[in-house]
């Protein structure tokens, strides 16, 4: 038996699964039994700094590269892929990914940061009633801007695993098991 031979679009197409499986799942992971859920109005009566302490501890700048890491990969798989729709499937794949990226810059980055700028004004000393409406309101605003992207990053993944498991070349290695 002959070991299958990879080419370089395989390879960008792994690592675009393994990344997006990353993005992915974690942000499913910190939607549902994370962050999201521990820092909700309805599901907690954790005072208002522990939960703003909370969402800075779970707070990843490694998510951003993981989607930029797809996005790039499903590019070049898109690029090195020769059938029409599976190119097509990768590139909608990426563009999801580059989306994701765009609308975390424009949309939960200046969130991020007045949630950072209220915690460390707050760290050493007691929040006022003013600012803690401001932190819930700036929390309850993440966790909608952070299900979408959730949506955007399941894009990316889908992609990512259609594409391998309708590869020419993994369905040849699978036959030839």
């Amino acid at each position: 038996m002959q070991a299958p031979t990879f080419a370089p679009g395989h390879l960008a197409l792994v690592t675009s699964l393994v990344s997006s499986s990353y993005f992915n799942f974690a942000n499913i992971g910190g939607a549902f039994f994370g962050v999201m859920p521990a820092t909700a109005r309805e599901n907690t009566t954790l005072p208002v700094a522990e939960r703003l302490k909370l969402w800075y501890f779970s707070y990843e700048t490694h998510m951003a590269s993981s989607g930029i890491i797809s996005a790039l990969a499903l590019s070049a798989s898109a690029y090195y892929t020769a059938e029409r729709s599976l190119r097509n499937v990768l590139a909608a794949g990426a563009v999801a990914a580059y989306t994701s990226a765009a609308f975390t810059i424009l949309f939960l980055l200046p969130v991020n940061a007045d949630l950072i700028n209220i915690l460390r004004s707050t760290s050493s000393r007691q929040m006022e009633p003013k600012e803690e409406q401001r932190a819930l309101d700036q929390l309850d605003k993440w966790r909608a801007l952070h299900r979408f992207r959730l949506f955007l990053g399941t894009i990316p993944w889908l992609a990512s695993t259609t594409a391998l498991l309708l590869s020419d070349s993994i369905i040849r290695f699978i036959s030839s098991a």
